[in-house]
């Protein structure tokens, strides 16, 4: 009797080595995946961050021109955002995911334009946009690139949050939500 217990506690042994070994290596795994994830996605920032302040300065340098031309800035800047929405390249409010927009700024747009802002803002996280309008729009932007299936994967900014928000808010207030 001593025989069979002593294998049987050497085979139960082995079996817990063996499941032991196995969590450690699948902890090990799902940990190097998270951290690749994590590497991935602060790399992608860090590419959409110096993507977006190359195309904001090429912006405020269009914008800077494009005012000196107009007659009010109220004109200016309905005219720019229109024309933004139909280039192929440029933002209609370039440092909204670096600063806060002003109700009065937001305003001096059309519905159509706020709305634009909005999406502006997940295009430039990657958001793949269901609409063929939407479709559209952004992929003939040159700083665009559909990446992100749901816009709930999408992490917005402090600033980025504001600025939505009170575009929601305004467009709320114009009855168009």
């Amino acid at each position: 009797m001593r025989a069979k217990e002593k294998q049987v506690i050497a085979i139960l042994s082995a079996a817990i080595v063996v499941v032991a070994a196995a969590l450690i290596f699948c902890l090990a795994t799902e940990n190097r995946s998270s951290s690749a994830e994590k590497s991935a996605a602060s790399e992608e920032q860090e590419t959409s961050d110096t993507e977006s302040a190359a195309a904001q300065t090429e912006d405020s340098d269009k914008t800077e021109a494009s005012s000196s031309e107009a007659t009010t800035e109220e004109d200016s800047n309905s005219k720019s955002a229109s024309e933004i929405m139909n280039a192929d390249d440029g933002y209609v409010f370039p440092d909204s995911n670096t600063s806060y927009l002003t109700k009065e700024e937001i305003e001096k747009l059309s519905t159509e334009e706020i709305q634009y802002a909005i999406n502006e803002v997940y295009a430039r996280h990657g958001l793949k946009f269901t609409k063929k309008s939407n479709q559209e729009k952004f992929e003939k932007k040159k700083w665009y690139t559909g990446t992100v299936d749901d816009q709930d994967d999408i992490t917005l900014n402090r600033y980025e949050k504001k600025n939505v928000n009170l575009m929601a808010d305004i467009l709320e207030e114009r009855g168009a939500r």
